[in-house]
């Protein structure tokens, strides 16, 4: 990868699943039934549903479920974790390539 510094492609990496895990959280899926219209949260779980209108009516319910927000919050930490730990793997393994092309001047 000429051109491109590779601190800066691991920065790139983690700034974009921190962006993703933001976004899938913050999101919601409206589903419009008949007779139950809803916001659902998360990815790859949904941790939390908006409840706006029923067959009885207008409501502004929540429904919150911490086991599906801990596993949700956990998948999206342990990628966090994984890539930042290959993106340090890459930019060492790129630079002691680059160190061993390149003579020393000394």
């Amino acid at each position: 990868m000429k051109g491109i510094r590779p601190r800066l492609v691991g920065t790139i990496l983690v700034a974009g699943w921190a962006l993703a895990a933001w976004i899938s959280m913050t999101s919601g899926t409206l589903l419009n039934w008949p007779d139950f219209v809803h916001l659902d949260y998360g990815f790859p779980l949904t941790f939390a549903v908006h409840t706006l209108n029923t067959i009885a009516g207008p409501v502004d319910k929540w429904s919150v479920d911490p086991g599906a927000l801990s596993v949700d919050l956990s998948f999206w930490f342990v990628g966090l974790a994984i890539i930042s730990v290959g993106s340090i793997y890459y930019v060492d393994r790129v630079v002691r390539t680059r160190e061993r092309e390149a003579p020393s001047q000394r």
